[in-house]
């Protein structure tokens, strides 16, 4: 008579499910205390590999709304003091118009002058000192390039990018020297005051034009970024729900694992016994 003694198998089979169950639990619990579903290439390389395009489009999104926010910012320090030097030339223009007037003597018009000339040193001043971040705005010097071309990257990709101008607004460019002590020059000035404020309006209507891309900018930036979160979010946020279920699932199943290998163990020990 003869029989055998399978219970050696029976115990590695209880040992490679014990073992797979354990694995499952350690994936379990990572994902659970981590809340992200795809801490491990393991878990999904398809899905990770996607969830991490999104991932970067949603940071450079956030950079690039940062980018166009400052660049605003800047904008409206620049349209500012324009309107500044917009003010000084109005000015000007009005005392130009009073000192054409043939009841004024030489003395009148030579106090003119001095306020004029007061104005013009004003504006000039405001515009070789008006700066962002140490960037000088309104002396045709800003910009990478150093040609008052300022470039914005207001999107996440490459060429993303958005510029104006701003020329330079100095007043040896802009108006050059004002003379009403004469008639000539009073003739000149008007010409040479029309033509500047021209340019300044010219300059400020760019100004909010850019301004109001950059806000489209970022209105659509904002979109995209939010949808490319919600995107990644359904790929890696973790189901807690079906998770703990799981966990729950994977503890019962380690002890009956356990019981079904201690009992294992038992029957092998008293089959060596009987054959003692």
């Amino acid at each position: 008579m003869s029989f055998s003694v399978n219970t050696n198998v029976n115990s590695m089979n209880s040992n490679l499910y014990a073992n797979q169950n354990n694995l499952n639990q350690s994936k379990t619990l990572s994902a659970l205390s981590s809340g992200d579903n795809l801490i491990q290439s393991a878990n999904d390389a398809a899905s990770l590999a996607i969830s991490e395009k999104l991932l970067a489009l949603v940071s450079g999104s956030g950079q690039a709304i940062q980018n166009s926010n400052e660049s605003i910012g800047m904008i409206q320090i620049a349209e500012g003091a324009i309107g500044g030097i917009e003010d000084n030339l109005q000015r000007v223009r009005e005392l130009t118009l009073q000192a054409s007037n043939d009841t004024l003597n030489s003395g009148d018009r030579e106090i003119i002058q001095q306020e004029i000339d007061t104005l013009l040193e004003g504006s000039d001043n405001i515009a070789s000192s008006t700066n962002y971040n140490g960037i000088n705005l309104l002396d045709g010097t800003g910009g990478s390039a150093g040609d008052g071309t300022f470039v914005t990257q207001s999107g996440p990709d490459a060429g993303d990018t958005q510029s104006f101008q701003i020329d330079d607004l100095q007043v040896n460019s802009l108006v050059g020297s004002i003379d009403v002590t004469t008639a000539a020059g009073r003739e000149a000035a008007f010409s040479s005051i029309d033509d500047a404020m021209e340019t300044l309006s010219g300059t400020r209507a760019e100004l909010g034009a850019s301004q109001n891309a950059l806000m489209s900018s970022i209105r659509n930036t904002g979109l995209s970024q939010i949808n490319a979160a919600s995107a990644a979010s359904q790929m890696r946020d973790v189901d807690f729900a079906l998770e703990s279920a799981n966990f729950s699932q994977q503890n019962i199943m380690s002890q009956v694992g356990a019981f079904a290998q201690s009992q294992s163990n038992v029957i092998a020990s008293r089959a060596v016994s009987l054959l003692g």
